[in-house]
């Protein structure tokens, strides 16, 4: 994936984001949010603006909404 890149967040990044909140902690206000910004986002397509070196952090902007996510949660909108 490189800058300019159109992207997809992957089918199953809501499942993922869930079960990385432990059960016993529960949601904080943070998390609820994010998790609402990736449900309207889903099946959007976006362009990586910015690829963090030395991570797998990428940003993504979805019109209107600048998103940094880890590209293992992405994956090329077909053309």
């Amino acid at each position: 994936m490189d800058v300019g890149d159109k992207v997809k967040l992957r089918k199953d990044v809501l499942v993922r984001h869930s079960k990385s909140v432990p059960a016993h902690l529960g949601y904080t206000h943070e998390q609820f949010v994010w998790r609402d910004l990736l449900d309207k986002l889903s099946g959007k397509c976006g362009r990586i603006t910015r690829i963090f070196p030395n991570s797998n952090n990428v940003n993504v902007q979805f019109r209107g909404n600048l998103i940094g996510i880890d590209k293992r949660e992405l994956m090329i909108c077909k053309r």
